[in-house]
């Protein structure tokens, strides 16, 4: 689980925050081999930056079995707060599991309610939803633009007890970034992201 001011680290600070828990927590941690070795860890599912969850999978490899409730406590013991480890198992399958669904929720304020309701209803109704990529914007740099249908990358939209709820879903690996969803309902891409909170993913073992 990742909370509170935590929901601003990095996929790779987060993957760092981890390794430095697992470390402090001596756990028999599998290393890579090499001049550079380091922990054989991994988050399957990278969390937009600004976004809290309750459904991180770290994959970690041991070099001995262990307890769940023993990990479980030497990590929660040395992680930081914000970073809760709530669930340990082992995976039979070799292959790293997939994400095939992720699952989101945010509070809506009162005031922005029926003007949501609209803008989600005019969302499902429509038969595509296209929005560009690219062209450099994260770098300020010329790039090449691509446009993608967020229509066919999202599942049950809806307005629901005061909250906004929806799910994303992959083709052929491509994902829908949760802000480019909220600026298509006329929500802010980086303000109410970090309302958002990843309740549940869905993976192919």
């Amino acid at each position: 689980m990742i909370e509170s001011d935590l929901r601003f680290l990095s996929h790779r600070d987060s993957v760092r925050a981890i390794e430095r828990a697992a470390t402090r927590a001596k756990l028999p941690v599998k290393y890579t081999q090499g001049f550079n070795p380091h922990p054989i860890l991994s988050l399957v599912c990278p969390r937009p930056v600004g976004a809290a969850s309750m459904a991180d999978l770290a994959v970690l490899q041991l070099t001995r079995p262990m307890d769940a409730e023993q990990l479980l406590g030497a990590l929660n013991g040395q992680a930081p707060r914000g970073m809760t480890f709530t669930r340990a198992e082992v995976l039979e399958a070799k292959a790293p599991p997939q994400p095939r669904r992720v699952d989101y929720d945010a509070p809506v304020k009162p005031e922005q309610q029926d003007r949501l309701a609209e803008l989600t209803d005019e969302f499902n109704r429509a038969e595509a939803w296209p929005v560009e990529r690219g062209g450099g914007q994260s770098t300020g740099k010329p790039g090449r633009r691509r446009t993608i249908d967020l229509k066919r990358l999202v599942r049950d939209l809806r307005l629901e007890d005061g909250r906004l709820r929806f799910s994303l879903v992959p083709e052929t690996q491509v994902w829908a970034r949760p802000g480019e969803l909220l600026e298509a309902i006329g929500l802010d891409g980086r303000v109410d992201l970090a309302k958002l909170v990843r309740t549940n993913v869905e993976y192919d073992f």
